[in-house]
């Protein structure tokens, strides 16, 4: 049985037979000594130590006890030996081993999602984008830029997303991958030193700036000047930089907070969601889908924005990039159950009800003056939820909706009317009717008096629906009808004024009392009692206010 030890191979804890760690030891010997000539062979022959790591590492992941013989073979057919770099033909023989010997380690070259720190302007998410998909990263910049302005925010938080998710190409072996090129010695060595040579020609340009820098008294200004704008280009550069990312840092730590009180005041609320929800969806997709939607569109950024500030705060490594990919998959798909709950309850507001209206019967009052006011309210002002400035009431299980509409029209007859129109929307027209039918509308008279509920109730097996009532009085030509302020505070309210056949909506808050109206042959009037005028003293003003058909108006003469 052969011996088993650990090697620290490139910061990696590698547990090795000895006989294979004699055989990876004389190739990386063999390695040293073959780019100890070449220019950057230290750098080269780290970054194959990495790449060997690496490869070790994802075969223990795999259940590997430890690594063999036939292991560090398979790694010198992948990678290469420097005898293949000398003899052309060997190299291809090479290749044929390589097939032949392991087809583990031997993956054919394919592209891996990386950020590109050498082309990057914050983070390196677009250029790494525009590398992987072979596209100019400005398109990726243009269409993130799109989304933060025209999108709600959205390319920002994927840019934060993808910059968590996304590791950084630092290697020689992650560059090529992120360039969909063969990871071996040749490649390596090929990328280090194109890198290498990239700082040598900065280096030989600065020279020949400083050799440029001495000829003559012009240059020499002008050299200054060059440097000097571009030292301040550059400084401008980092701060602007600088100033970007504390921009988006400052932008997640408020949207965190943001996610979290909204969250905090779901969970509050719900409570009052539970009877909402019912009261809308009508399928079990509807239902099963809402929570988990809610969940994952808020909870998601939540988890993703405490990563990212807990990584920047702490200077922690980047993670597992699968994390990151399925952070974005379980957002989009809590953006996909949203989608089909808000398509799915559309269309169950498509249609509209045609129902008769239904005629309700009174005893006619006895002084010839019907009188409207509201009943008291039949929930509790303990302990109710309401929507819509309190036009939607929730206790318990009773709902009221106080989306309701009182019509004066002029009777046909002497006496006195009152009808309701029930409408409602719904899937198909038959379910609309069937919702509007099942409406509950109650009217209460004490003899010249009656009262208006304080809204329409609908029943717990009734889904909301658009639901809405319209109260129509009729009322005699030469009789009056008194509306209590109440009325007026809390209803829609709308006649028919006697001057045109339009129909006039009051939403008068304004009046100190009840509002007496008269029918006349051309509609309802208004009787109010004439109220002295103050004397008001006089002004340079020219302005004269003046009354006009119940209207207080103003006018310049």
């Amino acid at each position: 049985m052969k011996k088993i030890i650990n090697i620290n191979l490139s910061s990696r804890l590698i547990p090795i037979e000895d006989s294979a760690y004699e055989i990876l030891r004389q190739y990386l010997d063999s390695l040293k000594k073959y780019f100890a000539k070449e220019e950057g062979g230290d750098e080269i022959v780290a970054d194959i130590e990495g790449r060997i790591a690496e490869i070790f590492q994802d075969k223990l992941k795999k259940g590997a006890h430890c690594i063999t013989d036939d292991d560090v073979l398979a790694v010198k057919a992948s990678m290469g030996t420097p005898e293949q770099f000398d003899d052309a033909a060997p190299a291809e023989n090479a290749q044929a081993k390589q097939e032949e010997t392991s087809e583990e380690y031997i993956r054919r070259p394919r592209k891996r999602l990386y950020r590109d720190p050498e082309n990057k302007v914050l983070s390196g998410v677009c250029s790494g984008l525009g590398a992987y998909f072979n596209v100019d990263p400005v398109i990726f910049r243009i269409i993130f830029a799109l989304l933060a302005i025209g999108g709600f925010g959205s390319g920002i938080l994927v840019y934060f997303i993808l910059w968590i998710a996304t590791p950084s190409a630092d290697t020689a072996a992650e560059k090529l991958e992120m360039r969909g090129e063969r990871v071996d010695l040749n490649n390596i060595k090929t990328t280090i030193q194109e890198e290498l040579s990239h700082m040598k020609g900065q280096m030989k340009n600065v020279g020949e700036d400083i050799r440029n820098f001495s000829v003559g008294r012009g240059r020499q200004v002008g050299g200054d000047l060059e440097r000097f704008f571009v030292n301040l280009a550059e400084g401008l550069g980092k701060v602007l930089v600088y100033v970007t990312k504390g921009f988006f840092y400052f932008f997640a730590v408020v949207m965190l907070i943001c996610l979290i009180v909204v969250g905090i005041g779901i969970t509050i609320s719900s409570a009052a969601l539970f009877p909402l929800k019912s009261l809308m969806f009508s399928t079990p997709v509807q239902n099963y889908l809402f929570w988990p939607a809610i969940g994952l569109i808020i909870g998601i950024p939540v988890v993703a924005l405490l990563i990212f500030i807990v990584r920047k705060l702490t200077g922690a490594k980047q993670g597992n990039r699968y994390a990151g990919y399925t952070l974005v998959f379980l957002w989009l798909l809590g953006l996909a159950f949203a989608a089909i709950i808000v398509t799915s309850v559309v269309k169950d507001f498509r249609r509209r009800s045609n129902t008769t209206n239904e005629v309700i019967a009174i005893k006619q009052p006895s002084q010839g003056k019907l009188i409207l006011k509201r009943s008291p309210g039949i929930l509790s002002d303990d302990f109710y939820f309401g929507w819509f400035d309190d036009h939607m009431m929730v206790a318990d299980d009773t709902i009221i909706i106080n989306f309701i509409r009182v019509k004066i029209e002029k009777s046909p007859t002497d006496s006195f009317g009152v009808e309701v129109a029930r409408y409602s929307q719904g899937r198909t027209v038959q379910q609309a009717n069937a919702l509007a039918q099942d409406i509950q509308f109650q009217l209460n008279q004490q003899d010249s008096v009656l009262y208006l509920p304080e809204g329409f109730a609908l029943p717990t097996h009734s889904k909301y629906r658009g639901q809405r009532v319209t109260l129509i009085i009729k009322v005699p030509v030469g009789k009056n009808i008194e509306v209590d302020k109440e009325v007026y505070r809390n209803y829609s309210f709308s006649r028919n004024d006697r001057y045109d056949d339009e129909w006039d909506f009051d939403y008068n808050d304004n009046y100190p009392g009840p509002v007496n109206m008269k029918m006349t042959p051309d509609g309802a009037d208004d009787i109010r009692p004439v109220t002295p005028v103050k004397e008001l003293p006089v002004n340079d003003s020219t302005e004269v206010k003046y009354r006009y058909r119940g209207n207080d108006s103003n006018s310049n003469r």
